[in-house]
């Protein structure tokens, strides 16, 4: 399925005001360039589709353990601290590299720029079902893409205590139904073209 602005609003949710929906429209007729991805709000909480750093993984080659930056998956609701729940929760994020080491990783495998810039091209209008582009602003000093086959899972209370984990940014509007509409599309595709009977 290709990432529209017509896709996008399809998907609406019903909940909104009408003239949240109004602003949504109006900001997917400019996609997919001149876009906000972000805003400059819920600077201390962590909700789904936020890009934090220190975010620790575990390398199944070898079992190395590292901080990464990461853009989290977990619902917003499943990870907030306030909600009582039977087992302490887990998050699960993806890993995000910046485009150029993307890019690096491309040539060493001996694709040619031309093929480079259409992989790019394609990355930065949300057409590649592995990968959703971030890019440049808030706290992120790069375009950056985030790895969504490549999941990790580490417990809440490991990164609440963390001292020197870091919010990098909080989605818009438009970002985050982006990057919720990229899950969907990743994650749970209805059309598998898979006789399951």
């Amino acid at each position: 399925m290709e990432i529209t602005a017509e896709s996008i609003q399809d998907q609406i949710p019903y909940y909104l005001s009408q003239g949240a929906k109004d602003n949504l429209v109006k900001a997917l007729k400019k996609f997919p360039e001149n876009i906000n991805y972000y805003i400059n709000l819920y600077q201390s909480d962590m909700l789904q589709g936020d890009g934090w750093t220190s975010l620790e993984l575990i390398r199944f080659e070898d079992g190395e353990r590292k901080k990464a930056k990461g853009i989290i998956l977990s619902n917003s609701c499943d990870i907030d601290p306030t909600n009582r729940r039977e087992t302490p929760p887990r998050i699960t994020f993806a890993p995000i590299i910046k485009i150029v080491r993307y890019v690096s990783t491309l040539k060493d495998a001996g694709f040619d720029d031309n093929r480079i810039a259409g992989k790019i091209k394609a990355i930065k209008e949300q057409n590649v079902t592995t990968l959703f582009f971030l890019p440049k602003g808030n706290g992120l000093d790069d375009d950056y893409i985030a790895l969504l086959n490549d999941l990790h899972t580490i417990p809440l209370e490991a990164i609440q205590a963390s001292t020197e984990r870091k919010k990098l940014f909080t989605l818009s509007q438009i970002g985050f139904y982006l990057f919720i509409l990229k899950l969907s599309v990743h994650f749970c595709r209805f059309h598998e073209n898979i006789d399951r009977n």
